[in-house]
């Protein structure tokens, strides 16, 4: 019996030993995970939390794919590099170029979050009076700007940033151009672009400013958003560039202006991005144009319909934010139709970028027939006059030349050109 209760208590022994030895080796491993993420710096973690972002994102087949960090279309792969370059410097001097709708709310959000962040901002527009009449506003605003002429002038102030909000590729490239060959290659300097251009154009700009000097970097990074989004610096902003070092230095900058910063992978998958985003949209604006008009013919009140199209399944960011009925959008405190659809996105900057993604899918090879009857419409629309409009003026342009909703002319138009 004594024999028995010594195995017994020995026995106890041991297993009292050995989980004492898995409870120490269990809080040792806590606390060397606890210390690993404390000596990691912040934007150490962040680079991490955005690999896995990157990771996980994908655009739509209806153009080039963001996947796994790459972009990848018919005409190659890019990748996102998971390098972490320290030798990227934190910004204190920013260049901004284009004020129109979009790029003078954003530079105004800029200024207004500069002391925490930019030291200096210098903007620029090739349009005289808009320059003018952006400066004006900082001043009543008590923002501290600065103004140059030319693109050129820019290298005086030394910009560590250079962004750019621009109408067309062809005005982003000879900016970018200009720009680039004036900045001294010894400094280090970041081009961000937030225009709507061709995925080709931002890889042939990436490639521009890279081979310039192994100390430039640039990053395609259009916007989401609409003009609302630019004035209370909530848009959303579609990133891509080459390594998540570079993501990382530009984060701050862009938090400045948005929301939502996603990266969507290597060189132009930002672009890629957008031109998916904004064929959607115009097919979206479109079917809220017609809905709303059938319901004028029905007599439904604007807003009761927008009312109820925004908590059914038709809610859209054309319906809340945009809605392209005048009196649904005073109802809501939104929409540029409230304005006479003034100060919007132009229906002919839309008819350009479905122009671009239509020709980005065709060299794809996808059939986008939605897109290109949108296309269609909006061509129309411009050349009758609609073009520097909020693209929700669709809405009056389908009612017909008269207002009499009578659009069997543009019927015929339609059916002639298929």
């Amino acid at each position: 019996m004594n024999n028995l209760l010594k195995h017994i208590k020995a026995l106890l022994v041991s297993i009292s030993f050995r989980f004492a030895i898995n409870l120490l080796q269990l809080v040792i491993l806590k606390i060397s995970i606890l210390t690993f993420f404390l000596c990691l710096s912040p934007l150490r973690i962040d680079t991490m939390i955005l690999a896995h972002t990157s990771r996980r994102l994908a655009c739509s087949s209806v153009a080039p794919v963001v996947s796994g960090g790459s972009f990848r279309g018919s005409s190659g792969a890019y990748h996102l590099s998971t390098s972490f370059n320290t030798s990227l410097k934190y910004m204190s001097s920013v260049a901004f170029v284009g004020l129109g709708n979009m790029g003078r709310n954003m530079a105004m959000n800029l200024a207004r979050n500069k002391p925490s962040l930019v030291t200096l901002l210098t903007v620029h527009d090739s349009h005289e009076p808009t320059l003018s009449s952006f400066m004006e506003q900082a001043k009543i605003n008590g923002l501290s700007i600065s103004s140059t002429p030319n693109l050129a002038s820019f290298a005086d102030s030394n910009p560590d940033v250079i962004i750019t909000s621009l109408p067309s590729c062809e005005a982003s490239a000879a900016v970018v151009g200009e720009i680039v060959e004036s900045l001294s290659p010894s400094r280090e300097a970041i081009f961000i672009d937030t225009s709507t251009i061709s995925v080709t154009t931002s890889r042939k700009l990436h490639e521009l400013v890279k081979s310039t000097s192994t100390k430039f970097d640039y990053v395609d990074a259009p916007v989401s958003g609409g003009v609302k989004g630019a004035t209370d610096a909530s848009l959303t902003f579609m990133v891509g560039c080459s390594s998540l070092a570079t993501l990382s230095s530009v984060q701050p900058i862009l938090q400045r202006m948005g929301k939502d910063i996603i990266p969507c992978g290597g060189p132009g998958s930002g672009s890629a991005v957008k031109l998916c985003n904004n064929a959607a949209l115009a097919a979206q604006m479109l079917g809220v144009c017609e809905a709303m008009n059938l319901g004028d013919k029905l007599g439904v009140d604007p807003a009761v319909l927008a009312g109820v199209m925004n908590v059914s399944t038709a809610k859209s960011w054309s319906s809340t934010v945009n809605n392209p009925h005048p009196v649904a959008a005073r109802g809501i405190g939104s929409g540029a139709s409230a304005n006479e659809y003034e100060g919007g996105f132009g229906t002919s900057l839309m008819l350009k970028d479905l122009n671009l993604a239509i020709d980005t899918a065709e060299e794809e090879h996808v059939s986008m027939p939605v897109t290109s009857l949108a296309r269609e419409l909006y061509r129309i629309a411009d050349s009758h006059g609609y073009g520097k409009k909020d693209f929700g003026v669709m809405l009056q342009f389908l009612r017909g030349r008269d207002g009499s909703g009578d659009t069997r002319w543009l019927q015929r138009i339609v059916i002639c050109h298929f």
